[in-house]
């Protein structure tokens, strides 16, 4: 698991979720969706439609896209390359 903070610019390492009905069956929905192709390189975004700026967003991250990482920008491949 990798979680990064793109405000701050840096990886973290523990959150903490507090989410709506509508927004947890909607973050189930993606995920069931990613699932079905996790090589794909698709992701979604889950909004906070009574607080705009609130998101999260979410991809499957799997050892063939870790050994190939030149899609990522340079947080991202800084975070996905940490242990």
């Amino acid at each position: 698991m990798r979680i990064i903070d793109f405000i701050k610019q840096r990886s973290i390492k523990a959150v903490s979720l507090y989410l709506t009905e509508d927004e947890a069956s909607q973050l189930k929905e993606e995920l069931e969706l990613l699932l079905k192709n996790p090589e794909s390189n698709d992701h979604f975004h889950v909004y906070d439609v009574k607080n705009p700026g609130r998101e999260i967003s979410c991809s499957i991250i799997t050892e063939s896209k870790l050994k190939n990482i030149s899609g990522y920008n340079k947080l991202e491949q800084q975070v996905l390359t940490e242990k």
